[in-house]
């Protein structure tokens, strides 16, 4: 009986060796993996939004090393909402891309944001997960600059102002679920330096509106992806 003891002890020991080898290979194989997803992964993360329903997004960024575009990657918190404040005829999306990217280097008065949205298209200035200058806030922690994705709406006399808030609460509820924020995160440029922006959205008593309708199609959106 303990010879037959000993012998069924052997067997488990020998039993037990592939078993542990086989476990550590899927650990490695686990690490290797998850490595190669790190290091593969884009230096610059975000969306990659290409249209907003039937509103065309075009990306075109601001050249890195411009003195407007700081670099470094943060966590996104908000949604900071501004207004071009350029009521000019023909200042829409288009005409802002190029300012942008004309001032990129200037010697003061920097300014550079994520979006432009007017009412037939979306302009893309800037990776989402950069810091950019547009809340007047510095780089201060927690920051409106340092953790906020900057959206300007065109204002211009010649647009729809309507459809540019209509396109605007599309573009905001889609950034929310692509980053996983709640309607909360909406914030006014006002909320970080105190200027009056959105001023329409403001002045006309309308920013609880915006945050409406921009929660409702949050829901929607939400509710189609859980749809499939």
């Amino acid at each position: 009986m303990a010879g037959s003891g000993k012998k069924r002890k052997k067997n488990q020991a020998v039993l037990w060796k592939p078993l542990a080898v086989l476990a550590l290979m899927a650990v490695s194989f686990a690490a290797g993996m998850w490595t190669h997803s790190a290091i593969s992964r884009p230096l610059y993360a975000d969306a990659g939004l290409t249209y907003i329903e039937d509103i065309p997004v075009t990306t075109d960024f601001i050249p890195e090393g411009s003195r407007a575009r700081p670099g470094g990657l943060r966590e996104i918190k908000y949604l900071v909402i501004h207004e071009t404040d350029n009521f000019s005829a023909g200042a829409d999306a288009t005409a802002h891309n190029s300012f942008i990217h004309q001032n990129a280097n200037a010697e003061e008065g920097i300014v550079s944001w994520h979006y432009t949205v007017d009412d037939h298209e979306i302009y893309h200035h800037l990776p989402d997960s950069e810091p950019g200058y547009h809340a007047g806030d510095r780089m201060d922690e927690d920051g409106g600059n340092m953790n906020g994705i900057g959206i300007e709406m065109c204002v211009n006399e010649d647009g729809n102002y309507e459809q540019t808030l209509i396109n605007a609460e599309r573009l905001c509820a889609r950034l929310l679920i692509e980053y996983d924020l709640k309607p909360s995160a909406l914030r006014k440029h006002e909320d970080f330096s105190g200027k009056v922006c959105p001023a329409k959205l403001i002045n006309d008593g309308r920013w609880d509106e915006f945050c409406n309708a921009v929660e409702q199609k949050y829901r929607e959106l939400k509710a189609a992806d859980a749809n499939g």
